[in-house]
Order: C-alpha cells, then sequence, then structure tokens
C-alpha cells in the first residue's frame, strides 16, 4: 500500500498523520493486513496509531524529541525527531525502536520501495538538504541541497516531492528524480508549505 502523508494543526502541537497498512491482532487471525493511521504528536513527543476514523489511538512510543515526519511500509515505522537530529525505525507496533541515523534538524520522512528519504533544514551556516539513504538508514547522503528549509517530502514509484518553507520571496513545491537529479519548482507562491502528499 502507498503511504499517504496529510499534515493537520491541533491543540496539542503539529502532527503528522500517515495511512499505512499493518497487521492487527483481529487481522492476524483472519490471515488479512488491516489499515491504521500514525502520526506524531510534536508537543508531546509521542507516535501514534488509531483505526482509519481515528478510533481507538493510543501511544505506541513515547519520549521522543520533536517528532515531525512518519512514514510506513509493510513492515517498519520511520520518524524524524527534529530536536534530536535522528531517524527512527520500529515495527509497525512501536515496539523496537532505535536509531538509524542522524541529521542535522530533519523536519520529514519518505519511504520508498529501497530508500528512506528525509528533509534536512536549513541553519544559519547550512543550507536545507534532502537526503536518502537504505531502508535500514546506512549509506546516507545528500541528493540535493541549497534548499530553503525544506519541511515535507513524498516519494513514489519514479520522483521525489518536498515543500520548501523559506525559498525567496516565498515557499515552494519540488519536484525530482528519485537520485535527486533533475529537481525543479512545480509549484511556487506558497505561504509557509509545510507537508507532501503523493496520492494513488
Amino acid at each position: 500500500m502507498r503511504s499517504l502523508i496529510r499534515r493537520a494543526a491541533v491543540a496539542a502541537g503539529a502532527t503528522t498523520l500517515v495511512l499505512g497498512a499493518s497487521a492487527g491482532a483481529a487481522a492476524a487471525s483472519a490471515g488479512a493486513p488491516t489499515s491504521h493511521l500514525y502520526w506524531a504528536n510534536n508537543q508531546a513527543g509521542t507516535i501514534v496509531e488509531a483505526n482509519l476514523n481515528g478510533t481507538s489511538a493510543h501511544i505506541i512510543a513515547s519520549s521522543q524529541h520533536g517528532p515531525q515526519g512518519v512514514a510506513v511500509n509493510a513492515s517498519h515505522l520511520y520518524w524524524a525527531n527534529f530536536n534530536a537530529g535522528t531517524i527512527v525505525e520500529a515495527n509497525l507496533d512501536g515496539t523496537g525502536a532505535h536509531v538509524i541515523a542522524s541529521s542535522l534538524f530533519p523536519a520529514g520522512v519518505a519511504v520508498g520501495a529501497s530508500h528512506l528519504y528525509w528533509a534536512s533544514q536549513s541553519t544559519v551556516t547550512t543550507p536545507g538538504t534532502i537526503v536518502e539513504a537504505n531502508l535500514d538508514g546506512t549509506g546516507a547522503k545528500t541528493i540535493a541541497s541549497g534548499k530553503g528549509s525544506p519541511h515535507g517530502v513524498a516519494v513514489d514509484a519514479s520522483h521525489l516531492y518536498w515543500a520548501n518553507q523559506i525559498t525567496s520571496p516565498v515557499g515552494t513545491i519540488n519536484e525530482a528524480n528519485l537520485d535527486g537529479t533533475g529537481a525543479k519548482v512545480i509549484a511556487s507562491r506558497q505561504n509557509g508549505p509545510s507537508g507532501v502528499a503523493v496520492g494513488p
């Protein structure tokens, strides 16, 4: 199932919602996967799982440091801890969470068929970047640089997309090949874009 990332504002802080496939207890007995929502609660430092209609929401990972992005595939969850500068991998139920990569101010993460991608925000002295790594976090490398505070990342079978919150004079939505080449602006004059999703 292709991941869908949505962004919303809630009272507890910025939240990134992710639709993904996972095997629940009831579904496991029936032999069929079920779908769940996952979101990162930035201010509470938690990762939450719920049914697709939002019911039965429960925390599956806590004590995170400013989580700002969640991605899911058939077997794992991934999220970016902005304050800690880490990329974390866990089982779909949140167990086994461990750091698989470090990055400066990661603010979004996406998972493709064979690679992870994340945005690393700019600082006073360093430009924003888009990073690619193996699914286990190894082999991390910058594939696009000089970006203006990239924040959200999404991926499909052929392209990578991200939001630049700060690009003179306004924010942009960008597209590139999966290796970062051919980067181009596909939507401009945005006001602080902070999330990107790819639909079917």
